[in-house]
């Protein structure tokens, strides 16, 4: 019997392929796990996308509870009926810190393309998407016996976006560069994830939509337009339906911190002085706009 993601777990994007064709960025979590390059790894994509999260100052990853709470539990699961599937396989799970650059593998796996902004495309889902993965010590053939729909690739080439450019013309921080990079010291969100701001990266943040994250370039990209048009964008996962968050301000995220639910949440990580900080900016650039509107 095979593991079906879909019916256990609603999770219909999935793909398999080894290691040693992955860019291996923590090979200590390989190790201490006791999985080598000789091993794979079973990745899948968890779309995030809701209707009820867009249009908020928060980026939409960020408008639920953290996903990393959501995997933990998927992952204890996951690995515990593949234990029972193959005895003597080691199976772990890992998401965001992880043992390979999972936009690449992802891509290489044929799970989308790699976009300009350095993000994944899905057909279905575009960019808004979080990737996961269970690393194994079997080989990668293997998880076509294990798992329903898994076929690995032809070609373990990954796939570029045609380059159409909206989402470099669209960035306001102008941070888009040539395949795929990202420079880190302009694009928005990073920016309002930093400890330390320069002057300039407190102009940013004050002048921003966003006072946690962006998803402008992801917004306008053809994959997003056209996966609404189609009606897939719209993630099928409940966890990120429920308990939204899109607009933050003081009094909500004195709430947050009052009920013990801040640590839940992504923005969590940097600290609540952080979001505060890029809440009293953001105020400040609304107050300057408004100023500007009424001396003219």
């Amino acid at each position: 019997m095979k593991l079906d993601l879909h019916e256990l777990y609603g999770i219909d994007v999935c793909g398999a392929l080894p290691l040693d064709v992955c860019i291996i960025s923590k090979p200590y979590l390989l190790n201490r796990a006791g999985i080598g390059t000789d091993g794979s790894v079973l990745l899948f994509l968890l779309p995030y996308y809701t209707r009820g999260g867009e249009g908020g100052n928060v980026s939409m990853y960020a408008a639920a509870e953290d996903y990393h709470g959501f995997c933990r539990e998927l992952f204890s699961d996951v690995c515990a009926r593949l234990s029972l599937l193959c005895p003597g396989g080691v199976f772990c799970g890992y998401a965001d810190h992880a043992p390979v650059y999972e936009v690449d593998a992802a891509a290489k796996a044929g799970l989308g393309v790699y976009g300009k902004n350095g993000l994944l495309l899905s057909r279905a889902y575009s960019s808004f998407v979080f990737i996961a993965g269970i690393y194994s010590s079997i080989p990668a053939a293997k998880w076509e016996d294990l798992v329903c729909g898994v076929k690995l690739p032809d070609s373990f080439e990954p796939r570029y976006c045609p380059d159409c450019g909206r989402c470099r013309d669209a960035c306001p921080a102008h941070a888009i560069m040539d395949k795929g990079r990202i420079d880190t010291e302009k694009c928005l969100s990073a920016v309002t994830q930093k400890k330390r701001l320069t002057e300039a990266d407190e102009s940013a943040v004050a002048d921003a939509e966003y006072v946690w994250g962006c998803d402008i370039c992801q917004l306008v990209c053809p994959y997003t337009v056209a996966a609404k048009a189609a009606g897939t964008l719209e993630t099928p996962l409940s966890y990120f339906k429920e308990k939204l968050i899109k607009t933050l301000d003081m009094h909500t995220l004195d709430e947050l911190s009052r009920d013990g639910e801040f640590e839940r949440r992504a923005f969590s990580w940097r600290g609540e002085a952080t979001v505060r900080r890029n809440l009293r900016l953001r105020e400040k650039g609304i107050q300057e706009q408004e100023k500007a509107k009424e001396d003219d």
